[in-house]
């Protein structure tokens, strides 16, 4: 009787926790990249070379050319619409790579940095420009402090950022106050026209902290294939964990990761394969989810990981806070499962104590009898009858029974809730 209680109590314990501790593994997706084509080393000095002082030669001259043309106080109407235009179309003035360039506006002088910057397409950013900054018949408008960042290697095409100050001299018509000097950066990509190499910016934005130059080319996925369907999935928001500016945009199912869209230039698009483990060869990049998909790590090609955290939305929080409530609630259940487990099998064990000496009392005076029905010769007498467990133990033993039962319910119950809280 005493064992079966103990064994009860194991069995609770090898059939619950086993399943409680159950963690569920990281997935990890790899790809294979490429780092440039294949160009011999003095090659690829005088391309980067040439490349670098197109770009230079965008900005300090081109870009800001246009901005103060743009804002010069006597250009007629047509001739605006004329520059603007030129400016992202094909021509030999374009500057633009189209007009799908997203500019982040620092027209309005409340916008220095990029939090909590305002994206345009470039065509409303120059008509904005044309629109509210104060014309001037002077240049307003200055670059200084330009740094140009070595060329990296792109899926489609090299580019390269240059970073700058901007300057605004004038003032907005909108905004009574002042514009300060900001730091930006622009992004070109380099294309060989007419058998020469020229730059066409495809992004103009504020630094981000962070975002400096680097030694580390950037990686292009060379694995074109991908899953013989579009993923199923939807798309899931990662930011980074020192810098929520940054974010990347991914779907996923059991063998394949894309990545949709990124604002960090280390991490390319494209798809990812399931793996086993991070690869460690510098030919492969490698993104893990891990914390039940909380959590997102990105391994660059020289091994080291930049850390996402998935992006909560209300219903996300609200899910969590429940998560957190069933967790709780389960741990507190089996905790006191066990304790009621604990105590039951304590009172139980301190009954089958006294019953045991109850019985060893009774057998002594049934043996004392036995010797005086002899002596006496009297066998017509019966000796004492032990009580049943179960009616010495009485009423005790319905709370053992009772607070076992109920611990055990506890305890399960518990256990389901940590179950279904993802434990």
């Amino acid at each position: 009787m005493k064992n079966s209680f103990f064994y009860l109590v194991v069995g609770f314990l090898l059939i619950g926790l086993p399943a409680v501790a159950q963690d569920k593994s990281a997935k990890v997706y790899i790809a294979k990249v490429g780092k440039g084509g294949a160009l011999t080393p003095q090659q690829m000095k005088r391309r980067n070379d040439e490349i670098k002082f197109q770009a230079t030669n965008r900005i300090n001259k081109n870009l800001v050319d246009l901005l103060n043309t743009l804002t010069f106080d006597g250009l007629g109407d047509a001739e605006r619409i004329a520059l603007m235009q030129n400016s992202f179309l094909p021509s030999p003035n374009q500057i633009f790579s189209g007009d799908d360039v997203v500019i982040e506006d620092d027209i309005d002088p409340s916008h220095t940095s990029a939090e909590g910057a305002v994206d345009v397409d470039v065509e409303k950013y120059l008509r904005n420009m044309d629109l509210f900054y104060v014309k001037s018949d002077t240049l307003t408008i200055a670059f200084s402090q330009l740094i140009v960042s070595d060329v990296q290697e792109g899926k489609d095409y090299p580019y390269v950022k240059v970073f700058f100050t901007q300057t605004f001299r004038s003032k907005n018509k909108q905004v009574d106050r002042a514009y300060q000097p900001v730091r930006r950066v622009a992004e070109l990509k380099a294309e060989v026209v007419d058998g020469k190499w020229r730059t066409f910016i495809t992004r103009l934005a504020f630094l981000r902290p962070g975002e400096a130059l680097t030694q580390l080319t950037n990686p292009t996925i060379l694995q074109a294939d991908g899953p013989k369907k579009p993923l199923d999935s939807k798309e899931v928001s990662f930011r980074k964990a020192d810098n929520p500016i940054d974010s990347l945009t991914v779907k996923w199912d059991t063998q394949w990761l894309s990545v949709v869209r990124s604002t960090i230039d280390m991490i390319p698009t494209g798809y990812y394969r399931r793996g086993i483990t991070t690869s460690k060869s510098q030919d492969n990049i490698s993104i893990t989810l891990s914390r039940e998909d909380q959590q997102l790590t990105f391994r660059r090609i020289d091994g080291s990981t930049v850390g996402f955290t998935q992006a909560r939305s209300i219903v996300g929080d609200e899910k969590l806070r429940q998560r957190s409530r069933r967790r709780l609630s389960g741990w507190l259940q089996v905790a006191t499962g066990l304790v009621s487990l604990g105590a039951s099998y304590a009172g139980y064990a301190y009954l089958q104590k006294q019953y045991d000496g109850y019985s060893h009392q009774v057998s002594a005076l049934n043996a004392d009898y036995a010797i005086w029905q002899t002596l006496a010769q009297r066998p017509d007498t019966s000796p004492l009858v032990t009580m049943p467990f179960t009616s010495y133990a009485q009423p005790g033993i319905y709370a053992v029974y009772g607070g076992g039962v109920a611990g055990g319910g506890l305890l399960i119950n518990g256990i389901r809730l940590l179950l279904k809280a993802g434990k």
